[in-house]
């Protein structure tokens, strides 16, 4: 097994080295935060792992978990779908499928213009609730196995749901994908994290204000202790993952349950100093990152209680996120996007 040998120290992050008996030493780079915990891999398999293992255990309370989702995305999933051009026969692949939301929306909307469905998730478990939740749609398939999508495309509609934040190469991922994409694909990517939240000093100031005030309301309502005492009894995903990970080797010390939950959503900024470090996505930046293959048509941007759902604000609280979107419609925690490739285009435009 790999033992570092020393760590040095440079702009803010630590560089280990790495000597596996019999091969040459193999360079570590990880996050000044990771590299206390003394990982055995290096960074990008460290962070596709911790993500499969984490699924393996989160896969069966996953929907429970993220109430947000089926509150906030089915309406903006409808306006995507929208969007398409009328087209019938299309060819899907659901990267990253998880427990089948964005497959579910599409399906609401064009189950009679779908001709093959594959849905994808490297997640055995993940996949199971997947296909449970699509029994007896004949045009779905399911694999977890990458190397297969090859023989199941090309596809020319591509959907992704609370996915590229989970990546640690996005664009290394996104560039393999091309290949099994028809040259006028069309991109759906729902639910990413936006680093332009945090930019906003208005938006920062009234989460703040709001988190102070969630925080001592929340000792005066009843359910908040039966939700405590609930948690108390249900399985913890991250802290079973950090167990996992240590058993199998891919620390030297166990990490903590907050850093296993930091590589999870390895993008995933909650705060400024984490923007400042490069967490989150601005779909503006992505737009000149993805330039050359792929045209940015349609953004919408939400969740202006940052991490918070709207079921935890009181209506005055509510009614203060919606004057902050109506003034900074760009700017919220969260948004949804529509890419397109080759002929098809529609004008740029926000939401």
């Amino acid at each position: 097994m790999a033992t570092p040998e020393k760590v040095l120290i440079t702009d803010g992050r630590e560089i280990g080295v790495a000597q596996r008996s019999g091969q040459a030493p193999v360079l570590l780079e990880f996050p000044a935060w990771l590299a206390k915990f003394e990982p055995q891999i290096p960074l990008t398999p460290l962070v596709e792992q911790i993500n499969n293992i984490y699924h393996s255990f989160d896969a069966t309370i996953y929907d429970r978990e993220h109430p947000e989702i089926h509150e906030l995305l089915p309406s903006i999933w409808a306006e995507m779908i929208s969007i398409l051009p009328p087209r019938t026969g299309w060819r899907v692949l659901d990267f990253g499928c998880g427990t089948g939301f964005e497959s579910i929306q599409l399906l609401r909307a064009l189950s009679d213009r779908v001709r093959k469905l594959v849905c994808y998730d490297p997640s055995k478990e993940m996949l199971g609730q997947c296909r449970s939740q699509l029994r007896g749609v004949p045009a779905a398939l399911f694999s977890s196995r990458f190397e297969e999508l090859e023989n199941l495309g090309p596809f020319d509609l591509l959907l992704t749901n609370s996915l590229l934040h989970h990546l640690p190469e996005i664009r290394r991922t996104m560039d393999s994908l091309l290949p099994i994409l028809t040259s006028d694909s069309i991109w759906l990517a729902g639910h990413e994290p936006s680093a332009r939240f945090y930019r906003n000093d208005r938006c920062v100031r009234f989460l703040g204000q709001f988190a102070q005030h969630h925080k001592w309301s929340r000792f005066f309502k009843g359910k908040s202790y039966i939700s405590k005492l609930r948690n108390t009894f249900r399985p913890n995903p991250v802290h079973a993952t950090a167990e996992a990970a240590f058993r199998r080797g891919l620390f030297k010390k166990k990490p903590s349950s907050l850093i296993i939950a930091r590589i999870v959503d390895f993008h995933v900024p909650h705060s400024v100093d984490e923007v400042a470090d490069g967490r989150g996505f601005d779909f503006e930046q992505m737009r000149v990152d993805f330039a050359k293959d792929w045209q940015l048509s349609w953004v919408k941007t939400y969740s202006f209680l940052g991490p918070f759902k709207p079921s935890d604000a009181p209506k005055r609280w509510l009614r203060r996120s919606h004057e902050l979107a109506e003034r900074y419609p760009n700017d919220g925690a969260n948004f949804c996007a529509v890419w397109f490739r080759g002929r098809f285009k529609i004008e740029s435009q926000t939401a």
